[in-house]
């Protein structure tokens, strides 16, 4: 009974390490937030500006043909899209939240136009 006992706990703490890995195994992301200075659907490049405690830094960002966008217009219209369409609907002065990986790949783009 005991040895049965001994390798559940054995059976579980290996589980638990397991699970473990599993975690610091996933990407990690950042976020990049700022206001779309320039878009460039030709070059495929979005620039933005973005503010670091007091000052205000341009981040040039590559897109790619994969580069998730989800723009919301001034009306609240929702459009979803990717690479090159998604960075052709940025205008100058709107929000963006840019989504990169580690190596500040762009995954994802989230803006809001302004009217």
């Amino acid at each position: 009974m005991i040895r049965s006992l001994a390798f559940v706990g054995a059976l579980a703490v290996a589980a638990l390490l397991v699970g473990a890995a599993d975690v610091s195994a996933q990407p990690k992301t950042q976020m990049v937030k700022g206001t779309v200075k320039s878009a460039d659907s030709k070059e495929l490049v979005l620039v933005i500006n973005q503010k670091l405690k007091s000052e205000t830094v341009d981040r040039q960002l590559s897109i790619t043909a994969t580069t998730e966008f989800s723009v919301t217009d001034a009306d609240g219209k929702v459009t979803n899209t990717t690479g090159k369409a998604g960075l052709a609907l940025l205008t100058v002065g709107a929000d963006v939240q840019v989504k990169c990986d580690k190596d500040v790949n762009v995954l994802k783009v989230t803006a809001k136009l302004k009217k």
